[in-house]
């Protein structure tokens, strides 16, 4: 049997930003002109996810994968990373916004690394929207973390064979509270899913939009939850 979504506004949405440098490149402009217009369209993403009502918003902000590109690139997704941290806490703030991390953020730059954590202690007692952000983040490594905690606990007698269960890998995981996501979007064209949020997608419902992330609106995200709506979710059944 098909089953509609049980709400037709998804709980948990997440994001992979993609096609900021692409965007830059196609137009002749710097990279860093990209990831600017990048911030913009996270701010849209923002206010389209409050106006909708949904709960949780999971974004890709920076893989480990990442690390692999030119330094003076990396160097610049550090400084608006710190900037943005601190620019975006006042609006956060008046929207009900808190905003948690997943990930490796202590590989981070300190600047870029102290401003984030000071936006997500100073949003920390907002409810109306959690918005995540995987910085230095792997769905692998992820994993990899959860599975060898539970390993050392077995060792440790902490934990018995027989008590390793879903549930014991979800307790390890980066955000163990948090929900599986209702619906992932991807902008840039791509088709996959790029060791993001591996374990949590299992029964995500997909949406690929053929922009670039800094051309993403509100209206692309208003967009994105009346297709969820429409959808039906059957969850191997």
């Amino acid at each position: 049997m098909l089953q509609r979504a049980v709400s037709d506004v998804p709980e948990h949405v997440a994001i992979i930003m993609d096609g900021n440098r692409r965007w830059a490149r196609d137009r002749g402009l710097p990279i860093v002109e990209g990831y600017r217009r990048g911030v913009i369209a996270l701010r849209a993403a923002v206010r389209g996810a409050v106006k909708a009502g949904v709960g949780r918003l999971t974004v890709y902000g920076f893989s480990t994968e990442n690390w692999s590109r030119d330094a003076r690139e990396i160097n610049i997704v550090m400084q608006i990373c710190a900037a943005c941290a601190r620019s975006e806490k006042a609006p956060l703030l008046a929207q009900g916004v808190r905003v948690d991390v997943i990930g490796d953020l202590e590989a981070f730059a300190f600047p870029a690394r102290s401003a984030v954590r000071d936006l997500a202690r100073s949003t920390a007692h907002n409810t109306r929207l959690i918005l995540t952000l995987a910085l230095n983040y792997s769905g692998r490594a992820e994993i990899l973390r959860a599975v060898r905690s539970i390993a050392g606990d077995v060792a440790a007698g902490r934990l018995q064979p027989s008590e390793v269960d879903e549930q014991a890998l979800r307790d390890r995981m980066y955000a163990p509270q948090a929900p599986d996501p209702d619906l992932l979007v991807r902008t840039g064209g791509d088709e996959r899913v790029s060791n993001f949020l591996l374990y949590q997608l299992a029964y995500t419902e997909l949406l690929m939009l053929p922009i670039m992330w800094p051309e993403f609106r509100e209206e692309n995200f208003a967009e994105a939850i009346r297709s969820f709506g429409e959808r039906r979710r059957r969850y191997g059944g």
